[in-house]
């Protein structure tokens, strides 16, 4: 299938059941809840959900990405980038001029958006709190 066929847009209410099935780093109320402010968006094959973007707002101004996940299946067709590419679009429809994410130091996602235009920004160690014991976690930028 052409990476044309498949569908994203903003979630709504119809995609929460099947977001809170994949996405088990949040309750399905929180999905629900920011499904009802646009946070979330998905990508469809047809019918079939094959993954999702959630984002909150950093500094309560700056949109900040928490969460990007692509089906097993259907990694490495270029739907990661398709996926991120959009959210821009939509950001930059705000009236928003900068995005942010983060990722661990060990992890390759930090080279996927590095290739989006991402920079790195500073970074911590979380020693307390929900994520403990895990690698540097490196805060990176992008200007829109």
């Amino acid at each position: 299938m052409n990476i044309s066929d498949y569908h994203i847009r903003i979630a709504n209410i119809d995609d929460i059941a099947i977001i809170a099935k994949h996405d088990t780093h949040i309750s399905e109320v929180l999905i629900a809840d920011k499904v009802t402010r646009g946070e979330i968006v998905v990508v469809y094959d047809g019918n079939k959900f094959i993954g999702w973007l959630r984002y909150g707002l950093f500094w309560d101004i700056v949109p900040f990405m928490n969460m990007l996940e692509i089906l097993p299946e259907y990694q490495g067709k270029g739907l990661g980038r398709k996926l991120v590419e959009f959210w821009h679009s939509e950001m930059q429809a705000k009236g928003c001029t900068i995005v942010m994410t983060s990722t661990q130091q060990n992890e390759n996602a930090q080279h996927f958006y590095n290739a989006l235009g991402y920079v790195g920004v500073g970074g911590f160690v979380q020693s307390v709190g929900v994520v403990t014991g895990e690698s540097y976690e490196v805060m990176m930028m992008k200007e829109l």
